[in-house]
Formats: structure tokens, sequence, C-alpha cells
């Protein structure tokens, strides 16, 4: 027998991107981001990252690749990634389990902490 806990968590971690997005949009928007992500992608450039995330009264900005659980980034989105953090922006990865371990939302409620 499994835990409704152990359900969940295995519900999430089946999870597609825009599953993803959808629930991360709400969440950020929800304690206060403003959130922007390219609708169709087929007319932008390639690599550019899922979510632009900015947290106007915190003064946090952030980019997030979004991938299912066993997605693989491109050498394009790897490109953006890295060019993003040499430029000293907050980049990172994020998949369904980083919902169900809680570093989505810590990643975004350290904005508060700056």
């Amino acid at each position: 027998m499994i835990t409704a806990a152990e359900a969940r968590a295995k519900t999430i971690l089946a999870w597609s991107e825009i599953q993803l997005q959808t629930h991360i949009v709400g969440l950020a928007e929800g304690i206060g981001y403003l959130s922007y992500h390219t609708y169709n992608s087929r007319r932008s450039n390639p690599g550019y990252p899922d979510l632009h995330l900015v947290h106007p009264r915190w003064c946090v900005s952030m980019f997030r690749e979004l991938k299912s659980q066993k997605g693989r980034m491109s050498p394009d989105q790897k490109t953006w990634g890295a060019g993003l953090l040499a430029a000293g922006h907050d980049f990172g990865i994020w998949r369904p389990s980083d919902v169900v371990s809680g570093a989505v939302l810590e990643q975004l409620q350290a904005g508060a902490r700056r």
C-alpha cells in the first residue's frame, strides 16, 4: 500500500513539460512573480529558456528551462543556459522531481531572503 504523498509524487513525476509549466507559473504568480514564456517557440530563436520569472518587489529575475523527468536539453538550450550564467543571470533547469522535493518553491521563495 502506498501513502497519499507517494501517490501524489508518482503522479507529479509523470508530468509533461506543459503540466510542469502550468503548475510553476501558477505557483510563481501566486507569490508575486511576473512570468513570461513564449507561446509559439517555432518563431523564436532556438534554445531560449521556457520561463523568465521576475519578482519586482524582491528584485529577483530568474530564467528556467523546464523538462519532463526524462527530457534532455538541446545543444541550443545548453548554449543559452551557459551564456545566461556567464552573464551573471540566475539560470536553472526544473523537472517534476524538483516540485516533489520542494526545490521549486524553495528557489522561488529565496528571493524574499535576498
